[in-house]
């Protein structure tokens, strides 16, 4: 257990040192770092699915600045947690919800240690112009923010099914179910929070085949997904055509 959490902090931490190491790669993502969990943890199939699951649900969260939910604990505790105690996919999304606001906390704390010791650094490095000193501080900053979020996975998924079924049998059954049912409407709500900065009414015709084609049609996601890659073709192809025509 304790080689297993250890595996999935290392992963937490390798998704909080994006913004502050690689810059915006959009590494720090549930698809991509469930993706990882699962390959490790040797279940890399059921470890996409959960990644998928709760990339719905967080579709429209980008970190920068403040954000309502921390992605990255939410996805690798719960996708942790999933597999090793052998869960399903709405248990996952019931625990990464929770979890993720849960570690916004830390983010607070977090920022107290930035504000207290590494921005009076920063200013005096600044005011000598020593832009070495800058960089250093730069990282140590990351590295901290990354060393407290793994920490938190770390003792969250060695706690073990024990531990969570103690946090989830203390809560009450209406809390449960109230959970339980928003599950279910958060990937539809992550959705429409992404259709609010990318939806064009141009492309309104596209949203109503991927509307028809698995609820009437019965296509699966794989299926629509290839649908909407032949879309994209068809469309990037003909369009220089129409506009060398006018």
């Amino acid at each position: 257990m304790v080689v297993k959490a250890l595996l999935v902090a290392l992963v937490a931490a390798y998704g909080r040192i994006e913004q502050g190491w690689l810059g915006q790669q959009m590494i720090a993502r549930p698809i991509w770092l469930c993706t990882l969990v699962g390959l490790l943890l040797g279940d890399l199939k059921q470890g996409i699915i959960i990644g998928g699951s709760l990339e719905l649900i967080w579709a429209g969260v980008v970190q920068v600045g403040a954000t309502p939910t921390e992605v990255v604990t939410g996805s690798t505790v719960a996708c942790g947690l999933a597999l090793i105690n052998h869960l399903s996919v709405a248990e996952a999304v019931t625990i990464a919800v929770p979890v993720g606001l849960l570690a916004t906390l830390i983010g607070q704390v977090n920022n107290t240690i930035s504000v207290s010791v590494w921005s009076p650094m920063a200013n005096k490095a600044v005011e000598k112009g020593d832009t070495k000193s800058i960089w250093w501080i730069g990282l140590a900053g990351c590295a901290t923010q990354a060393l407290m979020y793994s920490a938190a996975v770390f003792l969250a998924v060695a706690a073990g099914s024990e531990a969570i079924n103690a946090v989830i049998g203390a809560i009450p059954q209406v809390i449960r179910d109230g959970l339980a049912n928003a599950s279910q409407i958060l990937p539809a709500v992550g959705i429409g929070i992404l259709m609010q900065f990318a939806f064009d009414i141009k492309y309104v015709g596209f949203f109503i085949i991927g509307f028809l084609l698995p609820t009437y049609l019965g296509f699966s996601s794989v299926a629509v997904a290839l649908a909407g890659f032949a879309c994209a073709l068809i469309y990037f192809f003909l369009k220089p055509n129409e506009e060398e025509d006018d």
